[in-house]
């Protein structure tokens, strides 16, 4: 009886911290402390009557996403033969979805106390190229349009500043920049870096399908069981694995994925090749 009371006791704890810690991320980026160019960004971008020329207007007041911006869009999977130059030219080849999620994630990593500028860029990194291999997974796989599968990827890791911002204290015990255990992070902050990240996204109206591959991108099993609705959640899962491990860390166990997605390990290998060619182009992307 005394260890059911116990148990009881654990999980109605962890609960209120889990509550606790919601509040806390529904507190970030609130509307009063959202940076001005980021919160007209916002607007613009989900408003169907903005024009480009507006946008451009709105984030050439920010150098650090306007740069962002233009390098995205100079990214080799877009496959231009001449340099885009201008934000102008940037916003119509990414669209109004793209900018609002590279606004974001940019405000977001450049909110961190620059104390921490070492993490923040090995993030920054991992993160992009996640999303760089959840595109070309897209593009072989033709289930999610590939700017989809870009944005989830950009976004998978976003729990972890939002967990260093939500839980300063606590980061003394463990740094949610590092790869900690879902059950430790749970333990320590009330919830993964994943669920706290799929909140954070539900606050800026990420789609649902990009939500869920943010909450379960490291729940294998909960990803196959979304693959007939929301065959975005097992990119990203793979996205993550081949960036994080390489291709051997597809295994046997990812055979259902990989049959749903109608996708070989030779693609596997050849997408993370292809990412590792990519990563010296990729510094002007960082931080």
């Amino acid at each position: 009886m005394e260890n059911v009371v116990r148990n009881l006791d654990f999980a109605q704890t962890q609960e209120l911290r889990k509550e606790e810690l919601r509040s806390k991320v529904d507190k970030l980026m609130n509307v009063s402390t959202v940076p001005t160019v980021l919160r007209k960004i916002m607007e613009l971008t989900n408003d169907p009557n903005a024009s480009i020329h507006e946008l451009e207007k709105v984030i050439e007041r920010d150098q650090a996403i306007a740069m962002k911006v233009v390098a995205v869009s100079n990214g080799a999977y877009y496959g231009f033969s001449r340099k885009i130059s201008s934000i102008s030219q940037a916003i119509f080849i990414l669209g109004f979805d793209m900018v609002r999620g590279l606004a974001i994630t940019t405000t977001v990593f450049n909110s961190i106390p620059v104390k921490n500028k070492e993490s923040l860029l090995a993030l920054w990194a991992h993160s992009f190229e996640t999303a760089q291999a959840a595109m070309l997974i897209a593009k072989r796989t033709r289930l999610v349009e590939k700017e989809s599968a870009f944005l989830a990827g950009l976004f998978h890791d976003i729990g972890r500043p939002v967990l260093f911002q939500a839980c300063e204290n606590e980061c003394h015990e463990i740094n949610p920049f590092e790869e900690n255990s879902i059950e430790k992070e749970e333990e320590v902050f009330g919830a993964s870096h994943a669920e706290a990240g799929s909140w954070f996204a539900g606050r800026f109206n990420l789609p649902e399908d990009s939500i869920k591959a943010i909450e379960c991108h490291h729940n294998l099993k909960e990803c196959a069981g979304l693959l007939k609705d929301t065959p975005l959640a097992a990119i990203i899962h793979l996205a993550n694995l081949i960036v994080t491990e390489g291709p051997h860390a597809i295994t046997a166990e990812h055979a259902s994925i990989l049959a749903s997605l109608k996708i070989e390990l030779e693609d596997i290998a050849a997408i993370a090749e292809e990412i590792s060619g990519l990563k010296e182009g990729n510094r002007s992307f960082y931080l």
